[in-house]
């Protein structure tokens, strides 16, 4: 029986050591958007936003992603990735997603960018910019 117990007990202890490495994600916060992020069609730079993400502290992944959500209701993959949260829980994205490219403001579409952070069951989805 005090095997049992003790088998228990450890079974308990490891659980709850993996639920406490989960990271989970506190804040996503992004540079603003300027000339030089948007495409060189448009007269920019590919210049890749500046993505810092705030999250507990401890280790594991972090998947970011960009989309941009058209005015139709389509919505444009910009590109995600998979990184290694810091310990210290900050962690900066260097990541090249694809520039801000609408070339059909004149027709009345217009952009909404957002950039999602998630890890576990944890998200956090940020509105970037607004284009035009």
């Amino acid at each position: 029986m005090k095997l049992i117990s003790l088998g228990l007990t450890a079974a308990c202890l490891f659980v709850g050591s993996a639920s406490a490495d989960e990271l989970k994600i506190i804040g996503v916060s992004v540079s603003k958007l300027n000339r030089a992020n948007l495409c060189g069609a448009l007269g920019g730079g590919d210049q890749t936003p500046s993505i810092t993400i705030k999250h507990t502290k401890g280790t594991g992944s972090i998947s970011v992603s960009m989309a941009d959500h058209l005015s139709d209701g389509r919505t444009i993959d910009h590109g995600s990735t998979s990184i290694s949260a810091d310990p210290s829980g900050t962690t900066r994205v260097n990541y090249s997603f694809r520039a801000p490219c609408n070339l059909r403001t004149a027709q009345g579409l217009r952009s909404a960018y957002y950039v999602t952070a998630a890890s576990g069951g944890s998200t956090k989805t940020v509105l970037w910019s607004r284009y035009p």
